[in-house]
């Protein structure tokens, strides 16, 4: 039963966690997890937030002391916070919403591994993270126990890729993979090691955001020794709002880089959270001094109860063209939309490109960063031309041409 505290209470009591939590020991913050009602002990919960709690219809709630410390404790419209606990949007599924938008399940050949792209695929590799976020796309697998991927499924799983040489590419997401003991860790790293045609691992992981204890020195130590001149591993993480860039989480980037891992970021476009030009620049900046580097921003699935979290299309489109100029490319993200029904990633960008004119054998242009009309010649020889959307003589005189 949730049980209202007043700010005063909530306070003691995160001082209490807080005091109780050997800071940074990775195992002593996933020991002192908040879970569902005990999250009334360490906010002033408001009437959503309570709705949420008792009626979510999607994964368990947990979060660690250390990104619990990043929220505030009575304002219901922090970034941090919306992200651990749920509200009332998350009790309804709307008819546009699935279990598994992706067709993740229909592109399974065996149990934790989906095969969508011809020469990749993921592996789910186990189902607990550190924080359960309420946006998570994998709500369906993530934070059930009956999800648990024992070592005989995993071994089924590295049977599949071994039996399929135009596999490349695996990456090991879950759950969160770093939720994994060291030694299983290990060993499904020496697996991948020893496939001949597996070229590239990924690791998706979002425990440098909320549990940056994790990326501990001996960890480290096992990711740099399979990550060799016939494997070369990378590390995908998610940060979400410049509150989550903090000293403790560049302390683990660095240590994953002192490794030789590339690390890059994948935000996911969040209403609220992050869905301001500003917030999202800001963000990406604080990320480039973190030597992180941007990868995609997501546009949110269409999974059950995220309608508190989906921003329209052209949100994403107005916030990377409103980044362009203002920071260096490799902090720009990639708008994407993993399209329903398995039909993978496409990147959606704002229109530079206006079109082509035929007579003048001109491309049209609109400059990022002066909002000006540029013109580009094609090549004389060209057999392209069919190719190109044709700009009308009305649309040049409209553009000043």
């Amino acid at each position: 039963m949730l049980v209202q505290s007043s700010l005063s209470d909530v306070l003691k009591a995160r001082e209490e966690l807080y005091s109780r939590t050997n800071w940074t020991d990775p195992t002593s913050q996933l020991q002192n997890r908040v879970k569902g009602e005990e999250l009334s002990r360490y906010f002033v919960l408001s009437e959503s937030e309570i709705i949420g709690i008792k009626e979510t219809i999607r994964l368990h709630v947990s979060t660690t002391p250390y990104y619990l410390s990043l929220s505030s404790p009575d304002d219901p419209n922090c970034p941090i916070r919306k992200m651990i606990v749920p509200r009332s949007e998350e009790a309804v599924l709307s008819s546009e919403e699935s279990a598994d938008p992706l067709d993740e399940e229909r592109l399974s050949p065996v149990r934790g591994l989906t095969h969508m792209y011809p020469n990749r695929v993921l592996l789910f590799s186990n189902h607990s993270c550190s924080v359960y976020c309420r946006h998570c796309m994998r709500g369906r697998k993530v934070s059930s126990s009956e999800e648990r991927m024992e070592k005989g499924d995993l071994e089924k799983a590295f049977d599949y890729i071994r039996n399929h040489p135009e596999i490349e590419d695996v990456v090991i997401s879950g759950g969160d993979p770093l939720n994994l003991a060291d030694v299983r860790l290990e060993w499904i790293l020496s697996e991948l090691n020893s496939i001949p045609h597996v070229k590239i691992c990924r690791l998706g992981t979002r425990n440098p955001v909320t549990l940056p204890f994790r990326i501990t020195e001996s960890l480290c130590k096992i990711i740099e020794t399979y990550n060799n001149d016939k494997l070369s591993i990378f590390c995908n993480t998610q940060f979400n709002h410049p509150k989550e860039c903090t000293k403790e989480s560049k302390e683990a980037i660095l240590r994953l880089l002192k490794a030789g891992v590339s690390v890059g970021n994948q935000s996911v476009l969040l209403k609220g959270i992050n869905d301001e030009e500003e917030t999202m620049l800001t963000l990406h900046k604080k990320l480039l001094e973190m030597r992180v580097r941007a990868y995609y921003l997501y546009d949110p699935e269409l999974i059950p109860g995220s309608r508190g979290f989906r921003t329209p299309l052209a949100r994403g489109i107005e916030i990377v063209e409103y980044m362009r100029g203002k920071i260096g490319g490799m902090g720009i993200p990639q708008f994407v939309n993993d399209l329903p029904g398995g039909g993978g990633k496409i990147t959606i960008a704002p229109n530079w490109y206006l079109g082509y004119n035929p007579k003048t054998r001109q491309h049209v242009f609109r400059s990022a960063v002066t909002k000006k009309i540029h013109l580009s010649f094609e090549p004389i020889d060209s057999n392209k031309e069919s190719y190109y959307p044709v700009l009308s003589e009305k649309e040049l005189e409209t553009l000043g041409l």
